[in-house]
């Protein structure tokens, strides 16, 4: 009688351990990183229905985290999200690493990361021409497209180009494009990719419009047309001191994620500044303000 109790335990632990074995199989399976293929998902979720319209398909929204082809570039870099929606979709998902892709990036996608890679460059040293993008700054983009990422893509190689992590231990994600003077283009799509956004559990969120049934949206004053008038500063201008100053009065309350709108890349900066406090993210800050509205960077 006791063997046969002294089985049955043995034959209940043996099931228990093996239940285990698998589910911590799996979990290493997914901690060792995606497929040459397949990208690793770590959130997915269904897409709220209010994201179709009758002039919208259904959307569902995509935040991914900026992945090198150079691996320690991340692991030095803080944590950056690019943001893309898709129409029809019914998910959002969180990509914390994409593979990559036999097929080159989309040609829109592509651009981004030059003109980013440009402007990065230009505020870090702005007496030097920029060098061509290196292959190891290429981001994994799947088959994602457009031009939304460029914004998210310039802070990203401004944190590599630069020593220590730009924003610290913060996440930032973000969508809007990005044109050769740091001119933050507006995209369609908002309410879908910030859904996405706000699963990354971000400290900030950037954004080209305010979204709708989101707290902690952050709109400063500036100047609605792109040049300045003759005699006046781009900081002026752009009003980069508010939104210095925006950026510290939202790092007081860090109780939800703010989202800032911007129209430029010097504004995001400012708002950093403000809200880090960091030496190298403001003094990025005050160069990209020396640098003139209106003339490309190529």
């Amino acid at each position: 009688m006791t063997n046969h109790s002294s089985l049955i335990r043995l034959g209940t632990l043996l099931l228990l351990f093996s239940t285990l074995a698998t589910v911590t199989t799996q979990q290493s399976a997914a901690a060792a990183g995606p497929s040459w293929h397949e990208p690793r998902i770590t959130v997915d979720v269904p897409a709220p229905s209010s994201f179709a319209t009758k002039d919208v398909a259904r959307r569902g929204g995509i935040a991914a985290r900026i992945d090198f082809v150079d691996g320690h570039a991340n692991s030095e870099s803080s944590e950056w999200y690019r943001l893309n929606y898709v129409d029809g979709g019914s998910r959002l998902q969180v990509f914390e690493h994409y593979a990559t892709t036999a097929s080159p990036a989309d040609e829109a996608m592509m651009n981004a990361q030059e003109t980013g890679w440009k402007i990065a460059n230009q505020i870090v040293d702005a007496s030097a021409a920029p060098p061509a993008l290196p292959e190891w700054a290429h981001v994994h983009t799947g088959r994602d497209t457009g031009y939304s990422a460029g914004l998210m893509m310039t802070l990203a190689y401004l944190d590599v180009l630069t020593s220590g992590r730009l924003v610290g231990g913060l996440r930032v994600a973000g969508t809007g494009g990005i044109g050769s003077d740091g001119v933050v283009m507006p995209v369609n799509g908002v309410d879908a990719k910030l859904a996405a956004a706000m699963l990354t559990r971000p400290d900030i969120v950037f954004a080209t419009s305010a979204p709708h049934g989101i707290r902690n949206v952050t709109i400063v004053d500036s100047d609605h047309t792109r040049l300045p008038t003759s005699g006046s500063a781009v900081a002026a201008h752009l009003n980069l001191t508010g939104y210095r100053n925006a950026g510290q009065v939202d790092a007081s309350s860090r109780h939800d994620a703010h989202v800032a709108v911007v129209h430029d890349v010097r504004q995001a900066l400012a708002y950093l500044c403000g809200y880090t406090a960091l030496s190298t993210t403001c003094e990025l800050a005050d160069r990209s303000a020396a640098l003139p509205i209106g003339s490309p960077t190529n």
